[in-house]
């Protein structure tokens, strides 16, 4: 199967809407959500990062919200996984956590299906 994008979001950490090109460049966090991985690029002043995480290694992913980011529909997307280089991944000052929230946690249910990998919770 190929590999689909479903969504493209990035962080709003300053209020503005950056550009991945220009001049100025302000650090910025982009994000691209696929039917197999989350592609995280992470844009600085001087320096540019790029990973991904398989998503049928994700296990859970929350919302964290303040009050201030909340009356601007911005929020903290937090995802465990069992990604050995990260674990803990915390996507900051998303828009619209709760629905970019849902994407990402549908998909990964689909990509844990396609591979047949399934999580044991001890009780």
């Amino acid at each position: 199967m190929a590999e689909e994008t479903i969504l493209e979001f990035e962080n709003h950490l300053f209020g503005i809407k950056g550009k991945k090109e220009g001049f100025l460049k302000i650090p910025k966090e982009f994000y691209t959500l696929t039917n197999e991985r989350l592609k995280i690029s992470k844009q600085g002043m001087m320096t540019e990062t790029k990973s991904d995480i398989e998503l049928f290694k994700i296990k859970d992913i929350s919302v964290n919200q303040k009050m201030k980011d909340k009356m601007m529909d911005l929020g903290d997307i937090v995802i465990i996984s069992s990604d050995a280089s990260d674990p803990e991944l915390t996507l900051k000052k998303i828009k619209g956590p709760h629905d970019v929230r849902e994407k990402i946690r549908s998909a990964a249910k689909e990509a844990r299906e396609s591979a047949g990998v399934a999580y044991r919770q001890d009780v």
